[in-house]
């Protein structure tokens, strides 16, 4: 009987390899700086310059992971939506959020699921085909994910939307509103690494295709038969 050829030890680096870029995905997205924002307050500024503090400018800047806006931010939204705090119609600029928000959404769980379907094919299967192209979507997941955040932020950049549309109508509210600004929202860290780690996956799957290729015996060509 013939023996079962080993395990080549390049084959067992590439699912390795796949396996720990794939895991990192979601791991990322979860606890990594995902948004960054930087608000002005001019409350805060006037404030400081009561005390003597000319040198404040009101800024105020804040990193985001997924994770921290599940535990912090998340929990207050809904109790607020629960007591019926929160106005019941709000404006049309805010409303028009809604649509790249649930893309926006879609395209981060899309992200993660592809990771986690990329990582059983690193553990279980030896094709790199499939993971390639999984790879590719995923890198096209992550450009329509910026592309809705881009749609979501726009407002809040040129003023368009502020914080008292998200409070109930009231001078108060209004007021406040009117007091902070946002200077700078953008996505950070965390998105970008998942984007690099898709496209190390599909450029690590295609190189080793490509050795895979190149390491098959060329196909003997059959002698023509000579005429009689």
């Amino acid at each position: 009987m013939a023996k079962k050829p080993k395990t080549d030890g390049h084959a067992v680096l590439y699912r390795i390899v796949l396996a720990v870029l794939a895991v990192c995905v979601p791991v990322s997205a979860y606890f990594c700086n995902f948004f960054y924002t930087l608000t002005k307050s001019t409350a805060f500024q006037l404030l400081a310059q009561l005390q003597g503090d000319s040198t404040d400018s009101g800024l105020t800047e804040d990193f985001w992971s997924i994770r921290a806006l599940l535990r912090d931010v998340l929990p207050s939204v809904q109790s607020l939506l629960g007591e019926g705090e929160l106005g019941v119609s709000l404006p049309a600029s805010v409303a028009a959020l809604k649509a790249p928000a649930v893309v926006f959404v879609v395209c981060l769980v899309l992200a993660a699921a592809l990771a986690v379907v990329l990582f059983f094919f690193a553990c279980f299967s030896k094709k790199k085909t499939i993971p390639i192209c999984i790879s590719v979507v995923g890198v096209l997941t992550m450009l329509a994910m910026y592309i809705a955040f881009r749609q979501i932020s726009a407002p809040f950049l040129d003023g368009s939307i502020n914080l008292a549309d998200f409070l109930p109508s009231s001078v108060i509210s209004v007021l406040l509103g009117g007091m902070f600004s946002v200077e700078a929202f953008r996505l950070t860290t965390g998105y970008y690494l998942m984007l690099f780690l898709f496209i190390a996956m599909a450029l690590w799957a295609g190189a080793n295709k490509l050795i895979e290729l190149g390491d098959r015996p060329p196909k003997e060509k059959k002698p023509k038969k000579q005429a009689e």
